[in-house]
């Protein structure tokens, strides 16, 4: 990471970064949660996916490719703000942490400033999350018609605070990824020093770099990741009292630490991990393509600066 540009070109390539990693990884983030959401057993990926495409009553096929990016604009206008707030409040946390330890940079500094950028990617994230899962979601399938139908019906029938809904589990969930990826990506560059005489094999360091971590992270906040899409496609006891067959009076989970009891009591340990192998190819992608993006919009920045 670059610890001489400025915040703001931070935020900016934090905003490309993010962008670039959500087209690249849509059609995976909607099979991940679909695949968490589902009390019952999952087929492969390729077989939600065909699912996917058959919805609707329209058959499936090439034409209907579209529907892999359902919840892409909820996906896409939080991403810019959301790896903003995390590659920025990763590098300024860093930076801080770097003048209290004498410049010494350790895996430990790189961890913490990872887990305090999750707080504030969270804080920015969740109204988008909240969003993007509704639509995301099988169940409410014909209930919102499109993003600005879906933020207009739940400002409507569930309030403003509903836009806060699974805060707790989104920070637990992003800390944590955050902490882990920054530190596996501190330990591999120290082992595995980036190559400086080929762009192109620096490029690919990154990528391979960038992917590892994010696979990584996402071994070790997958249930956080369960339990913040569990919360956060139940509707309220007074949007449900709307809907057919629904209890308006439960609330089948109602914070990160009863849902992850909950969902490891009644369906086993195991489906805490449910949408795993999806979510870690789309984090591993998505970390991988995001570093990168991320890591050359800093040095391009470098690159105008020295020659103005």
């Amino acid at each position: 990471m670059s610890s001489s540009v400025s915040p703001a070109v931070l935020a900016w390539a934090g905003a490309i970064a993010g962008i670039t990693e959500a087209i690249v990884v849509q059609p995976l983030e909607l099979v991940k949660v679909r695949y968490q959401l589902n009390r019952g057993n999952n087929g492969s990926i390729l077989s939600c996916m065909r699912g996917i495409l058959s919805e609707g009553g329209a058959g499936g096929g090439v034409r209907n490719m579209h529907r892999l990016y359902r919840g892409l604009l909820p996906e896409l206008a939080g991403m810019a703000p959301t790896r903003s707030a995390m590659y920025g409040s990763n590098e300024m946390a860093k930076r801080f942490l770097l003048r209290e330890n004498d410049g010494k940079d350790t895996a430990i500094i790189s961890g913490v400033a990872g887990a305090f950028s999750g707080m504030a990617e969270a804080i920015v994230t969740t109204p988008f999350q909240v969003v993007k899962v509704r639509l995301l979601s099988k169940e409410h399938l014909g209930r919102y018609q499109n993003s600005f139908d879906c933020v207009v019906k739940v400002l409507r029938d569930e309030g403003l605070v509903a836009f806060t809904t699974g805060l707790s589990a989104t920070i637990f969930r992003n800390s944590v990824w955050n902490g882990v990826y920054f530190t596996t990506i501190k330990c591999i560059k120290d082992a595995f020093p980036a190559p400086r005489d080929s762009k192109l094999a620096a490029m690919m360091h990154s990528l391979s770099t960038g992917f590892v971590a994010g696979v990584m992270a996402t071994m070790c906040n997958a249930p956080f990741d369960v339990a913040k899409s569990r919360i956060q496609a139940q509707l309220t006891p007074t949007a449900a009292s709307g809907v057919a067959g629904r209890n308006p009076t439960t609330i089948q989970y109602t914070s990160t630490l009863q849902t992850l009891m909950t969902i490891g009591r009644t369906e086993g340990l195991g489906a805490l991990y449910k949408g795993f192998t999806p979510k870690a190819i789309r984090m591993g992608l998505g970390g991988a393509v995001a570093v990168t993006a991320f890591e050359g919009v800093c040095e391009m920045a470098k690159d105008f600066q020295s020659i103005t």
